[in-house]
């Protein structure tokens, strides 16, 4: 009697704009079998969505959420293009986070559900449905730090996939993940999460696959780097230095960023995570000569047809290494003229007539130290 009184009750209350635009989506979900969503139309019924569910009150987006979600997932599992399934991740995200956030449990299941389906390898299937499962670490993933090693596990299966966008989505995924989780799961996950990141995702042929692995072990670092110690950290910094040989810029100055991130850690072993669960880590250590070892040295012997992109990939490190240290472990800035010695220190007597090497150098002691002391 309690249901049907509560159906009767949202049956008779006047739609709302939201009410309106998530029957419009159902209707467009359910004529799918017959003729394919348009995408333009998409796109725009779910940026009106995404603006009706920051304008309703929560009461309004309650009554609805359900159906809400439901023609959300079944538009993401239809294949949707790339603009749409991220509009549709976002307004998945958007209303359980105003509605109840209880269906974040059941939501997050049934898209790994989904992904763990080996049938259900349509490529745009899977991004979408990927998308939409990173997005809601990226909202909720502190509540959902059980799922990481399934997560994780369905990232590694993706990423033996042929589209290349499937394999950037997988690590986008997984990226969302840890960040969402920070360093509260549990010591597998991460392990197999770095594990997946080291030896598939750098490696991989395709460009926008190999950004976003970088963008992984940045992320790594940014939550502590649960179950990283020094070797590990060294391991991923001495990739990030070997990845500045890369012929795409993009790629290289993601791994500047990583590499800055990496090594920022590595100077703050009171910020380095110890993640939960049977295996016992070292106690965290300072990464020592690591500025040496892949900031200095590798300006210094920069050679080869691509030495002097490779020494702005260690310029840009610098600059990132020097923002971490400020912005995120909050050294005093007085701290940052101990720095400039290492820095003056990649000048050597036979490059400084080197134009840019010089300038290099004093693009860092402008924008990473005295921009930032001032």
């Amino acid at each position: 009697m309690a249901t049907a009184k509560k159906n009767y009750a949202r049956d008779n209350v006047p739609l709302s704009r939201f009410g309106v635009l998530v029957a419009q989506l159902e209707s467009i979900v359910a004529s799918a079998a017959q003729q394919s969503p348009d995408p333009l139309l998409c796109f725009d019924l779910l940026s009106d969505l995404i603006s009706a569910i920051d304008e309703e009150p929560k009461d309004s987006i309650l009554l609805w959420q359900r159906k809400c979600e439901d023609a959300l997932y079944s538009l993401l599992v239809l294949g949707a293009r790339r603009p749409v399934r991220h509009l549709a991740s976002v307004a998945m995200a958007r209303v359980i986070s105003k509605g109840d956030p209880i269906s974040v449990y059941s939501r997050a299941s049934s898209l790994q559900g989904f992904l763990s389906d080996g049938k259900k390898n349509e490529p745009q299937r899977v991004a979408g449905a990927a998308q939409c499962l990173g997005e809601l670490y990226r909202f909720f993933g502190r509540r959902i730090t059980s799922g990481l090693a399934e997560t994780t596990s369905i990232a590694s299966k993706l990423m033996k996939s042929h589209e290349e966008y499937v394999r950037k989505e997988a690590l986008y995924m997984l990226q969302n993940a840890l960040e969402g989780c920070g360093g509260l799961a549990a010591a597998a996950a991460y392990t197999e999460a770095f594990r997946l990141i080291m030896r598939f995702g750098v490696n991989d042929k395709a460009p926008i696959v190999r950004i976003a692995a970088a963008r992984c072990l940045k992320a790594f670092a940014n939550v502590g780097g649960p179950g990283l110690g020094v070797v590990e950290l060294d391991t991923s910094a001495s990739l990030c230095v070997k990845a500045f040989n890369d012929p795409v810029s993009s790629v290289r100055d993601a791994f500047a960023e990583a590499l800055g991130a990496l090594l920022a850690l590595g100077m703050n072993p009171e910020a380095q995570v110890q993640p939960r669960g049977k295996v016992q880590f070292p106690p965290a250590k300072k990464l020592e000569g690591g500025l040496q070892k892949h900031l200095v040295s590798p300006f210094v012997k920069a050679s080869g047809v691509r030495f002097r992109e490779i020494r702005i990939c260690l310029t840009l490190a610098w600059v990132s290494f020097l923002q971490a240290i400020l912005l995120k472990y909050l050294h005093p800035d007085s701290e940052l003229q101990d720095y400039a010695a290492p820095v003056l220190d990649m000048l050597q007597e036979d490059t400084t007539a080197d134009a840019q090497a010089l300038a290099c150098v004093l693009y860092i002691l402008r924008v990473a130290v005295v921009d930032q002391m001032t």
